[in-house]
C-alpha cells in the first residue's frame, strides 16, 4: 500500500515533494529502491533523470552536491560555493528530474545546495527518507508513514528467510514466536536474524539468538 502511494504521487501533477517517514530499520530505503527500480524500467522514461543520493547522518553538503552531479553525468563541480550551486542549479533546471534523498536526519535549503524546487510546471520530483516526520513536514512533504509490519506478516518474512523447515521442530515454535515479537515488527532485524538462523535446528542455539536480542533490544532502549 505504502509503495502503490508513493508511486501514485510521483504520477500525480498535484504533488511535487514527498516525504518517506518511519523508524530505522522500518524498510524505507528497500520501498524506495523497489521505486527507483521500477522507475528506471520504464520504455518510456518518465524522467529526464533519475537520481538517488544517501545523505545520512552527518550532512555535508559539498559532498551532497558531488554525489548529485556525478549521478547527473556532470563531473567535478567548481570549488567556489556559489559556482557550485549556480551549476547544478542549472543543470537541474534542463530537466524533468526525480531526486531521492535517502536517510535525511536534518532540515536543509534545497535553493542552498542547488535544487531548484520541483513545481508543477517543470514536472520534477523529491523524495526524501527520514526518521523525522518534523524534517519532512518542515520541508513541505507530502508525508507517507511507513508502519512495522504485523504479527503475522513478520512471521512470514521470518520464515521466507529462514526456511519453512524451522515448524517442523516443535521445540521451536515459542521461541520463534518471541523471537519474532522482539524484532517489533522491523523488516530489516527480521532479515537479519532469520538469515543468521537458517539451517539451524537445536534449541539451544534459538535459545541463546532470543537471550541475544532481548540483551540487545535493552541496551538500544537504554540509550534512548
Amino acid at each position: 500500500m505504502v509503495k502503490e502511494d508513493i508511486w501514485n504521487y510521483l504520477m500525480s501533477d498535484k504533488i511535487e515533494m514527498i516525504g518517506v517517514c518511519g523508524m530505522g530499520g522500518i524498510g524505507k530505503t528497500t520501498i524506495m529502491k523497489h521505486i527507483y527500480n521500477q522507475l528506471s524500467k520504464e520504455i518510456k522514461p518518465l524522467f529526464d533523470v533519475i537520481i538517488w543520493v544517501t545523505v545520512s547522518k552527518e550532512l555535508n553538503i559539498t559532498k551532497l552536491q558531488q554525489d548529485i552531479a556525478n549521478a547527473m553525468n556532470i563531473g567535478a563541480l567548481p570549488e567556489v560555493e556559489p559556482k557550485r550551486v549556480s551549476v547544478l542549479m542549472k543543470e537541474l533546471r534542463r530537466r524533468k528530474y526525480i531526486l531521492i534523498l535517502d536517510d535525511v536526519w536534518e532540515k536543509f535549503s534545497l535553493e542552498e545546495i542547488g535544487i531548484p524546487k520541483p513545481t508543477s510546471s517543470n514536472g520534477s520530483k523529491l523524495v526524501l527518507t527520514s526518521r523525522s516526520i518534523d524534517v519532512c513536514r518542515s520541508m513541505d512533504c507530502k508525508i507517507v508513514k511507513v508502519h512495522p509490519l504485523s504479527n503475522e506478516e513478520s512471521m512470514n518474512l521470518f520464515l521466507v528467510n529462514t526456511g519453512h523447515g524451522v515448524l517442523k521442530v516443535p521445540s521451536l515454535e515459542q521461541i520463534l514466536g518471541d523471537i519474532v515479537r522482539e524484532c517489533n515488527g522491523l523488516p530489516l532485524a527480521i532479515a537479519v536474524i532469520a538469515g543468521s538462523m537458517k539451517g539451524i535446528y537445536d534449541v539451544a542455539e534459538w535459545r541463546n539468538a532470543l537471550r541475544e536480542l532481548r540483551d540487545h533490544v535493552r541496551s538500544v532502549k537504554g540509550t534512548r
